[in-house]
């Protein structure tokens, strides 16, 4: 790593405190990719308490709606947006998106959902109200996307391009992209920092962590963290990367003036999704290799129970 980039990352890591933080959580949620289900998982016992079905082959992204009364799912398979009402754990609607739908994003005031279609030159916009497809967010002529984030202030919505190495930057109110941050080999997943000043975001292709400053959309620099970084979460001072590649979670924090992984944390196959409790104490992987939801005591640095959800859990979210 270079000097300028060290320099960067130990003057923005103590940005990671106004990251985005997990909502509180009475139960987690886990999107298993071949069952096509949706785990809901008690904390407190560990065990699995309800299971929605079906969704279809390939689920694959999970997310909240603002006030935690709803819950998306994407399925690649059939290229759909499930809404469920988490009051009563039923499936209230599904609508088509376009083909291989990744992910989803919800617009900060939770009346629309944006939709990364990973087949598709656009993404889908969902009214949350009508439960309908309202209208498409061109990305250009190059087809790939894979995660995307809203800035707090809902006014910039940001997709990683796995196909083109980069970040594309969309102004939400005239839907279109008004630039593309070049990043790495395969950008995967993004957070955005609570204040909407940095995105942090994972490489899996680049083996790297990357931050870029919204503020003028650039690159800030990159951090190699192991082989396959997927998914991230942020707790205090500290980011959380899951490795796909050896089967840890990689441990990024500001030690001695620099920042670098200070340690890994050993979990069960291929960790995909990774998601905070509300107290910052524990920590949920998803095991897609494992078919478990991996639970990791934050403080001693290791995990202390595992719960089997479905077949391929890839995606995990808390609500209240």
């Amino acid at each position: 790593m270079t000097v300028a980039r060290m320099l960067f990352l130990c003057l923005t890591l103590a940005m990671l405190g106004l990251a985005l933080r997990a909502e509180a959580g009475g139960r987690v949620y886990t999107a298993n990719m071949e069952s096509g289900t949706i785990s809901v998982v008690d904390p407190d016992s560990m065990k699995v308490i309800a299971t929605i079905d079906p969704l279809g082959h390939r689920t694959h992204g999970l997310l909240l709606s603002p006030d935690q009364s709803k819950l998306f799912a994407t399925n690649m398979h059939n290229g759909t947006l499930a809404v469920v009402d988490i009051a009563s754990g039923e499936v209230i609607g599904i609508i088509p998106t376009g083909k291989m739908a990744h992910s989803a994003a919800v617009t900060p005031d939770g009346k629309q959902v944006w939709v990364v279609n990973g087949a598709e030159e656009f993404l889908t916009v969902v009214d949350v109200s009508l439960l309908k497809v309202v209208g498409r967010v061109s990305l250009g002529q190059i087809i790939g996307a894979g995660y995307i984030r809203f800035s707090p202030d809902g006014m910039r919505a940001f997709v990683t391009r796995p196909t083109l190495g980069a970040v594309s930057v969309i102004d939400v109110p005239t839907k279109r992209v008004v630039a593309t941050v070049e990043v790495g080999k395969r950008p995967t997943f993004i957070q955005v920092t609570s204040d909407g000043r940095r995105i942090w975001g994972t490489d899996t292709g680049g083996d790297e962590i990357y931050a870029i400053d919204i503020t003028n959309n650039t690159l800030l620099g990159k951090l190699t963290v192991g082989r396959g970084p997927n998914h991230l979460a942020i707790v205090g001072n500290t980011l959380y990367v899951t490795l796909g590649g050896t089967n840890e979670v990689a441990v990024v924090g500001d030690a001695n003036g620099q920042v670098s992984v200070r340690g890994r944390i050993k979990v069960g196959g291929s960790p995909s999704g990774i998601w905070p409790s509300p107290d910052g104490k524990r920590l949920y992987v998803a095991g897609e290799g494992t078919n478990d939801l991996h639970v990791i005591d934050i403080a001693l640095q290791k995990v202390v129970g595992t719960v089997p959800v479905g077949r391929r859990p890839v995606a995990v979210v808390t609500a209240r």
